[in-house]
This record gives C-alpha cells, structure tokens and sequence, in this order.
C-alpha cells in the first residue's frame, strides 16, 4: 500500500510562490512586480501588483467539494486600484495529497500564460 504524504495549506501556499517566482524570472529580467504575502490557519493569499496598475490575487483556502471530500480551493482573482470585487479569472479545487502537486504546477502556470508573462 502507497503511503500518501497530505498538504498543508502551508505547502500549498509555499508551492505556488515557487511556481509563480520561477515562471515569472525563468529570463532573468526584473519585471518590476510588487509582491505581497499573507498568511493564516485559514486562508494563503498572494498579491501581485502588475505594471499597469492592476493587481493579481491569489488566495488558498481549505474547503469542501461537491463530493464533500477535503481540498483546497486556489482562486485567482484581477482587480483595478478600488475595485473590491475582482474578476475572477480562474479556480482550481486540488486534492490534499502530494499527487496534486503536478495539477497546481500546471494550474499556476496557465494562469500566468493567460495573463501574458
């Protein structure tokens, strides 16, 4: 029997700034991105503030599914100075286990092409 090893939100946090940082810098270039960390037992939450003003948010958190399993649901949200609500422009609802790392990789990076970098 395979041993699984679970997720923190932690990791799941620690994770996707990784991704994030070595997409963002895999040409050497600054791009001149503030980036605003946020941590707590319930929510993971990452801001980038892009060059033309507008902000990309990136929140983690515990959460149930429709099959009421156990997961973490990544929002990633853009928003415009004073814009409290956002556009959401992507989810992703991964499972617990080391096996999502994979799924979160290619998640965070698809979010990242889509918006450009």
């Amino acid at each position: 029997m395979e041993k699984t090893v679970n997720l923190s939100l932690r990791d799941v946090g620690d994770l996707i700034f990784r991704i994030t940082q070595r997409y963002l810098f895999r040409k050497n270039e600054d791009l001149g991105l503030d980036v605003t960390l946020q941590a707590s037992p319930l929510q993971e939450s990452m801001v980038l503030r892009l060059l033309d003003e507008t902000r990309l948010l990136v929140k983690t958190f515990p959460h149930k599914n429709f099959s009421n399993e156990l997961v973490y649901r990544i929002e990633v949200y853009k928003t415009r100075e004073g814009d409290m609500r956002g556009n959401k422009i992507a989810f992703l609802e991964a499972s617990q286990h080391d096996g999502a790392v994979d799924e979160i990789h290619r998640f965070v990076q698809s979010y990242l092409a889509q918006l450009g970098f």
